[in-house]
């Protein structure tokens, strides 16, 4: 059906009976003009009968070849056989894409072949071969668009289940799509070859969901194994992952896909909030060990002022500067926790210093940020605002007049 009508010869497909032999060629639609009773309206028949043929409304062309054939039984022969060959033609386009299984259509096409025959040799055909070939591919071309229908419905299914696994339809709906409309136009044959197409389709997005979800199983368990080395809390996320072996299976790779879908962001939320942490003890630390050097240099400029010797608190100070230089913040802070611990030692003979050269501890003053006089003074040698909660170093390095000063004492 789709050949004869789509071919780019279809006006000498539809007179292909001209070509067997020349003798037996169809000249119905030349010769027969030389009859004129009711002619024009064979001829009228005629011209419907291969309009419908060409449009494939081969039902309508058996009609129109059956009303000519009736006609023309009382015009010439000539008319006749061309009102046959129509009949053949749109009976051999009703059968053409039906199953060659279909017992139906083998006697049709067994109908066919005779009258095929019996046109070629000219000789008479009976009405009643007419009469079952009609019958007889009508009924065969009806059960095959049943057929392409019940598939259309099948292909359908098969398309939804693929969806319902979280499969990727869209070459199927494509496919489909094409053969309902070649089904809408009666085009039974690229109507069943697109269902076959988009039922190919659905079973190929079907068959890789399946594997994708049952592959994601592993990478899903790394996850959470990940997550659960940062510290990250992982109950949850591993009750899901077992929901969703269970469920794979028992067959249910969608629902399956879903629960994999869950387990896996809580293991990456859960695996992202510990990072989180982790940066921000990192960034504690750091600030941490940073503060101990920004409190522990003071000190360290006001010894060696006094002329002691700081020699290993500048050691460890700069150690703990090169480590956090390089990111290691844990070793950072334990050096800057030892410099800290050598200062402490170090402002023991700081305050013997102080006592010995006279410098005492103020008793009051002003806050250099907030202007404040609700200030103390430590005797670490620092000081603190109350309001403002800034802190400073009361007592600095020696100047050279207070070092000339202490030298004249």
């Amino acid at each position: 059906m789709e050949a004869l009508a789509s071919a780019p010869v279809a006006s000498e497909i539809l007179m292909e009976l001209e070509a067997q032999a020349p003798a037996d060629r169809d000249a119905g639609l030349i010769l027969g003009r030389d009859s004129s009773l009711d002619f024009d309206r064979v001829e009228d028949l005629l011209v419907q009968a291969r309009k419908r043929f060409q449009e494939r409304r081969f039902e309508a062309a058996l009609t129109a070849a059956q009303e000519a054939s009736r006609i023309a039984e009382r015009t010439t022969e000539q008319l006749r056989r061309a009102s046959w060959s129509y009949a053949i033609l749109a009976a051999q386009g009703l059968l053409e894409p039906c199953d060659p299984a279909d017992p139906e259509a083998a006697t049709a096409r067994g109908l066919l072949e005779r009258a095929r025959e019996a046109l070629f040799h000219g000789a008479s055909i009976d009405d009643v071969v007419l009469r079952d070939l009609v019958r007889a591919s009508e009924g065969a071309h009806s059960r095959e668009a049943e057929r392409v229908r019940d598939h259309l419905a099948l292909t359908r299914d098969a398309i939804r289940e693929a969806a319902n696994l979280g499969a990727s339809i869209a070459l199927a709906e494509d496919a489909w799509k094409r053969g309902a409309d070649f089904l809408d136009r009666g085009r039974l044959r690229a109507a069943r070859e697109s269902f076959l197409e988009a039922a190919q389709r659905a079973d190929d997005a079907r068959a890789h969901r399946i594997r994708e979800v049952e592959d994601s199983v592993g990478s899903v368990s790394d996850h959470i194994e990940l997550a659960r080395n940062v510290g990250a809390e992982m109950r949850e996320a591993e009750e899901l992952h077992a929901e969703a072996r269970t469920a794979i299976a028992a067959g249910e790779h969608g629902h399956a896909g879903d629960l994999l879908k869950r387990a896996e962001r809580l293991a990456m939320k859960g695996q992202q909030k510990q990072i989180e942490r982790a940066i921000q003890l990192r960034e504690a630390q750091v600030e941490k060990a940073r503060a101990i050097l920004i409190a522990c240099e003071p000190v360290l400029k006001e010894a060696e002022s006094y002329d002691l010797n700081p020699a290993e608190v500048r050691t460890l100070l700069r150690q703990a500067q090169d480590v956090l230089t390089k990111g290691d913040y844990l070793g950072g802070l334990t050096f800057a926790r030892n410099a800290e611990e050598a200062t402490r030692r170090l402002e023991a003979q700081i305050d013997d210093e102080r006592r010995h050269r006279g410098i005492p501890k103020p008793r009051s003053g002003i806050c250099s940020v907030c202007r404040s006089r609700r200030v103390t003074f430590q005797d670490d040698g620092w000081g603190r605002c109350s309001d403002c909660g800034n802190a400073f170093r009361w007592r600095g390095a020696f100047g050279l007049r207070q070092r000339l000063r202490g030298l004249l004492r």
